[in-house]
């Protein structure tokens, strides 16, 4: 009997593993996230994530207002290679906040990130301005259809993309 439940324990497990699609890495052993800028003050108003992909949907961002990313690496991003995600911290009160990515993986159809949440030592001298942090990531845009950013403090944010590869 022992051995039948062994048996069936690794049955279980070969199953459950075998319904799991893993990545680190594209095929070709590009990076599945990269950092390419930060700011902060990127004009996004609310904690969220906006995803652009198409050099014409980058035009938005020049409209937002207090933005004062760096357009030069998005406009040099080739976006048939990759696409832009903006991770918003939304309005914070002070300076010393911002973001850095950690890790990227595919867990079946999900990006998962990781990112780092810096905030300014109790005891830090920061400007006493609103501000509004954010990360400017390019990403693959093949294997996933949602992404998930989740980090130290962060509140788990989630998009569903619209353009399913």
């Amino acid at each position: 009997m022992r051995r039948l439940n062994a048996f069936t324990g690794a049955v279980v497990f070969l199953a459950l593993t075998a319904c799991s699609h893993q990545m680190t890495a594209t095929p070709e052993g590009a990076p599945l996230a990269r950092q390419i800028t930060e700011s902060d003050q990127c004009g996004v108003g609310s904690e969220g994530l906006t995803y652009i992909a198409s050099a014409q949907d980058l035009t938005r961002l020049k409209q937002w207002t207090m933005q004062n990313l760096s357009m030069k690496p998005m406009e040099n991003l080739n976006f048939e290679r990759e696409h832009l995600l903006i991770v918003g911290l939304g309005q914070k009160p002070t300076g010393g906040f911002g973001l850095t990515l950690a890790s990227s993986q595919i867990v079946d159809s999900t990006l998962r990130l990781t990112v780092f949440l810096r905030r300014p030592p109790a005891d830090a001298v920061v400007t006493q301005v609103l501000t509004t942090p954010c990360a400017v990531l390019a990403v693959t845009p093949g294997y996933w259809s949602r992404v998930e950013v989740n980090g130290n403090g962060l509140e788990s944010l989630t998009l569903n993309r619209k353009d399913n590869r």
